[in-house]
């Protein structure tokens, strides 16, 4: 346990002694008073705890101190003790103190009492501060299990109790150890700093994501209403330069191809796309050039992706060529935005995608019909089964592709002639297919 002593001057601020004093009268002329802090395991300088202010003691000269007394006994030697938060208590000399007054609140009367029965013994000082807890009598509960490791250093639960670690032989507060591994506390938790960096970055990104899209959902309803102030939302929505700004352009891009925005608008949209030159920027251009029902404006999306993000365009559409549960329509849609971005690499793929098959499945048609059963009898059915065919599809983007990797040749779709040619030209002139010798 720590004293330090303080002397307070008439002529000095009644908030002297860390504030802890009322605003009063102090002592005139050359008189001073002189208080003792006791400072209880607290490093200088440290974060004080929550204060609970239930007694008062009131000074000669005006000033007060509020607290919990926790000494105030009839010796008229020993000094009176109020504790004033949970590191913090001040010892007041008896001659100084013009009069105590004590709360009269039943669990402050209960603690009085009960504090005057406790021995010098860690346990019942760690009983009793559980008992405070129960009460919500916060300050006096850490102090009774402060008292408790006072009287045991050892004593576990009243370390754990005030977030005590071991950290070999020693004893250390929980917070001091995190800090000592590099964290830091946030709302969150410890966290180390980089990835609470991160996550406030991402956390003002998604806010910042949902701010662009408000604001350019008023900016594109501005526009429609075709008044005063359309002409000035339009020239706002072409100077956005914000990449964050690409998920609303995104949503407005392919929500425009149900509402009635014009094709000039759409076009300014996919042009702010292309300027952000950002993944998700990408994957709208992307998706545009798949599944856009405008030819022109799908056509400049897949243009702008030659310029930015061609590869993502490329592993989507593969993807789609690739596996055999896709739509006949996307596989045409897919091989359709890859003729934008021909590679020799590929051929395989092309080869592959020359013919496709699907299995489709017709309703059974009305009316009654007469069959032969296995034994040679006649029967009749009501209505008939679904029947399930395959279908053959000769894609033709495909084709083109192989076309634009091998203008020389044109084996239509004889998938076994152009695998031929490939292997041929792989075993001849490497260079024809851009593979390294």
């Amino acid at each position: 346990m720590k004293f330090l002593s303080f002397t307070i001057h008439r002529s000095r601020c009644c908030h002297s002694a860390c504030g802890l004093l009322r605003r009063g009268h102090f002592l005139g002329g050359a008189r001073r008073l002189q208080l003792i802090l006791i400072v209880a395991g607290m490093q200088v300088g440290g974060t004080p705890r929550t204060s609970v202010f239930a007694d008062t003691v009131e000074l000669r000269g005006g000033a007060t101190v509020d607290g919990v007394i926790l000494g105030d006994g009839d010796d008229e030697q020993r000094p009176v003790v109020i504790e004033v938060d949970n590191d913090l208590k001040v010892a007041v000399p008896r001659s100084r103190v013009r009069k105590t007054m004590q709360g009269q609140d039943e669990d402050l009367l209960w603690y009085r009492t009960e504090r005057a029965k406790l021995p010098a013994d860690a346990e019942a000082h760690y009983q009793f501060a559980r008992a405070c807890k129960s009460r919500r009598l916060n300050a006096q509960c850490d102090y009774h299990f402060r008292r408790a490791i006072e009287i045991d250093p050892n004593h576990t639960r009243a370390r754990s109790a005030l977030r005590y670690v071991k950290d070999g032989q020693t004893w250390v507060r929980f917070e001091d150890e995190q800090r000592k591994r590099g964290l830091i506390l946030t709302s969150k938790g410890w966290q180390v700093p980089e990835v609470y960096v991160q996550e406030e970055a991402r956390d003002e990104a998604r806010g910042q994501i949902k701010r662009w899209e408000t604001e350019l959902t008023k900016l594109r309803t501005a526009v429609r209403r075709n008044n005063k102030r359309s002409a000035e939302a339009l020239e706002t929505i072409k100077t956005i330069s914000d990449p964050l700004a690409a998920n609303a352009f995104a949503e407005a891009l392919k929500d425009s191809r149900k509402s009635s925005d014009p094709p000039a608008m759409r076009r300014i949209y996919l042009d702010r796309l292309a300027s952000f030159k950002t993944s998700t920027s990408v994957a709208a251009l992307v998706e545009c050039g798949m599944f856009e029902p405008d030819s022109v404006i799908r056509d400049e999306a897949l243009h702008h992706l030659q310029d930015y993000g061609a590869q993502s365009a490329v592993a989507s559409y593969l993807q789609v060529v690739r596996n055999s549960k896709s739509k006949p329509a996307d596989v045409t849609a897919a091989l359709r935005g890859l003729t934008y971005f021909p590679d020799p690499e590929l051929w395989e793929d092309y080869v592959n995608a020359l013919n496709t098959q699907y299995k489709t499945v017709t309703a059974p048609g009305p009316g009654m019909q007469v069959g032969r059963s296995s034994t040679g009898g006649m029967g009749m059915n009501m209505g008939g089964k679904p029947q399930e065919k395959t279908v053959n599809q000769q894609n033709a983007d495909a084709l083109a592709l192989l076309k634009q990797i091998a203008p020389d040749a044109d084996f239509r779709y004889d998938e076994m002639s152009w695998r031929k040619y490939f292997a041929d030209r792989l075993m001849g002139t490497v260079k024809d297919l851009r593979r390294d010798p």
